[in-house]
């Protein structure tokens, strides 16, 4: 299963609350679920993004 198929699972199956919700931008934030292992990720096919967290600053999560 390639990367992207797992991130599409993931995606599906984690609710909102549930999710990372780092902040990438006002309009992608991470919908990993919390917790998870390497990079985050937000959307969907050639507007997927990945991005490592800046360990100089605390999430910024939406509320």
């Amino acid at each position: 299963m390639s990367s992207d198929s797992r991130l599409d699972l993931e995606f599906a199956y984690t609710p909102y609350l549930d999710s990372c919700r780092d902040l990438y931008s006002p309009y992608y934030y991470c919908r990993r679920p919390l917790g998870h292992d390497g990079v985050h990720a937000a959307g969907f096919g050639s507007s997927r993004l990945r991005w490592e967290h800046q360990p100089d600053h605390a999430p910024h999560l939406l509320s």
